[in-house]
């Protein structure tokens, strides 16, 4: 921060009108105690009694949505309705419809519950030609261990989590594609709440972009930016980069505004604490000028050498820089930081005191 610019008239006068405005108990300064002080900011402080009101609080209605952590479980079907329609599917009893996949394997399925829980299958199913009784239709570019977990969805909306956690990705694609909204929510649900991985988030940001689930996207991507280094060197990462360098370019800018960002947060933290640091270091000067404290204080004031120790946190390390400044031989402009700062702090009390006429800081106004 810079330092406020100081009179050379200042740092050459003669130190006795603040000497003789406080009675000090002299003693040798350690330098390694006294306060370090912040330097001053140029601007010069306006009158608090400009100062607005601030704005009244936000009301208690506009308050955040709460989302469940795992998905719902409560369910009015009873037990046995499920393990009859999971039964159904398993035996595959009267099916009307073989639905061919990647390995030229078959899932018997039939039409009236295929068309009723997906559109989408309805759709296939009506274009679709009779074989001697039977409707065949294809679900390729996924394992055939998904499709089946898949129908059986359809049937009883039951699945295993292990299956469930090893074709996720896949059930994403298929409940998009088909138009399935419940497994669609399973899947981005549990996704969200833990089953992303560094192997694997790209991957769930290119299918979740592609499959219309914004907040798992901006999920992976606050993952990407969050463990960057880990992430790029993944083999999914690499992929990316080849078949869609523009993703890649978008989460290299987001990582870079999220690193500006960090900084831009730094840096007012650090000024915050500098303002802090400034304030307390008033108020301490306020209290030894005023009140007096221990070895130090204002000549009407009898001092109490055995007084406890104050509530001002700046007042130890003030007193050494004031006995210090008191008593240092060294008056050239720049010869000695410690009294430039003891000079720095006298000047900005004089532009913020709004008392100039009794106060008794020395030196003020």
């Amino acid at each position: 921060m810079a330092s406020p610019a100081i009179d050379s008239a200042w740092l050459s006068s003669p130190s006795e009108p603040f000497c003789k405005s406080l009675s000090v108990c002299v003693e040798e300064a350690n330098p390694a105690n006294i306060l370090p002080v912040p330097e001053a900011p140029m601007s010069s402080v306006s009158d608090n009694s400009n100062i607005p009101k601030p704005p009244p609080l936000p009301s208690k209605m506009c308050t955040r949505t709460k989302y469940s952590k795992r998905p719902l479980e409560f369910s009015f079907v009873p037990k046995e309705t499920k393990d009859m329609w999971d039964k159904l599917f398993k035996e595959g009893y009267d099916a009307d419809v073989c639905i061919i996949t990647e390995d030229k394997s078959c899932v018997l399925a039939h039409s009236n519950v295929l068309s009723i829980a997906s559109p989408m299958l309805g759709n296939v199913l009506r274009l679709s030609k009779v074989k001697r009784g039977m409707r065949y239709i294809k679900i390729l570019g996924v394992p055939h261990g998904a499709v089946c977990v898949f129908v059986r969805f359809l049937y009883s909306s039951c699945y295993e989590e292990e299956e469930l956690q090893k074709f996720v990705l896949h059930l994403l694609i298929l409940s998009h594609s088909y138009s399935v909204p419940a497994l669609k929510r399973v899947c981005i649900c549990l996704l969200e709440q833990g089953w992303l991985t560094r192997e694997n988030v790209i991957d769930v940001l290119q299918l979740a972009r592609n499959c219309d689930a914004p907040r798992l996207a901006f999920i992976c991507v606050r993952m990407v930016v969050k463990d960057f280094k880990s992430i790029s060197s993944t083999e999914g990462w690499k992929v990316m980069k080849r078949a869609n360098p523009a993703l890649e370019q978008e989460l290299v800018e987001s990582v870079v505004e999220a690193d500006t960002r960090k900084q831009e947060r730094q840096r007012k933290t650090e000024e915050k604490k500098v303002y802090l640091q400034l304030y307390d270091a008033m108020e301490a000067l306020l209290h030894i000028c005023k009140d007096g404290c221990r070895t130090i204080g204002p000549r009407d004031k009898v001092l109490k050498v055995s007084q406890v120790t104050c509530n001002f946190p700046a007042c130890k390390g003030l007193e050494t820089l004031v006995r210090h400044f008191s008593n240092c031989k060294t008056r050239v402009p720049g010869g000695c930081v410690h009294c430039k700062r003891m000079w720095q702090l006298l000047e900005l009390h004089s532009r913020m005191c709004n008392e100039p006429d009794s106060c008794k800081v020395p030196l003020c106004r």
